[in-house]
């Protein structure tokens, strides 16, 4: 797989677990349905709600359901997503010269900068991996949260 197609993998993801936390903080709210758009379109615009501030309000709600919401998980999808987003595809290479060119290699990384504000270095493919496993777990969870919400309408 090619570092482009990581990329766009990462980005879509990224997108889908984005995507997921308006569909949570929009069935908890409820919005009657003439505002509908504007709440989608509007409030849960990136540009006005980031994915950052997205993730505490779910987490804010799963508190008020008792819901644990794997937070770890949807930090380290928004901290991959945001290395991928912002290193080109060739940035950060790492050469290792050895005794021949075939002991020799070569290999990218990324600089990731974590919820807490520690900078770390990460090769790129296990950047990806450790992003496609924070991605699915993330997803479970909002997927569960926003199940649980919708149990609660219909009790």
């Amino acid at each position: 797989m090619s570092e482009h197609s990581d990329l766009v993998r990462v980005v879509d993801r990224a997108a889908l677990i984005e995507n997921i936390l308006n569909q949570v903080i929009e069935d908890f709210c409820e919005p009657r349905k003439e505002p509908f758009m504007f709440f989608w379109n509007v409030i849960l615009d990136s540009s006005i709600m980031p994915m950052g501030a997205k993730v505490k309000v779910a987490a804010a709600i799963a508190h008020e359901l008792d819901f644990r919401l794997e937070q770890d998980a949807l930090h380290k999808v928004m901290a991959l997503r945001n290395a991928f987003a912002h290193h080109d595809t060739g940035s950060h290479p790492v050469i290792s010269v050895g005794k021949t060119e075939d002991d020799s290699t070569v290999h990218y990384e990324l600089q990731v900068l974590t919820n807490s504000g520690k900078l770390m270095r990460k090769r790129r493919e296990d950047a990806l991996s450790e992003f496609n496993a924070a991605f699915l777990a993330a997803k479970e969870s909002l997927v569960a949260l926003k199940s649980r919400i919708k149990g609660m309408r219909s009790t």
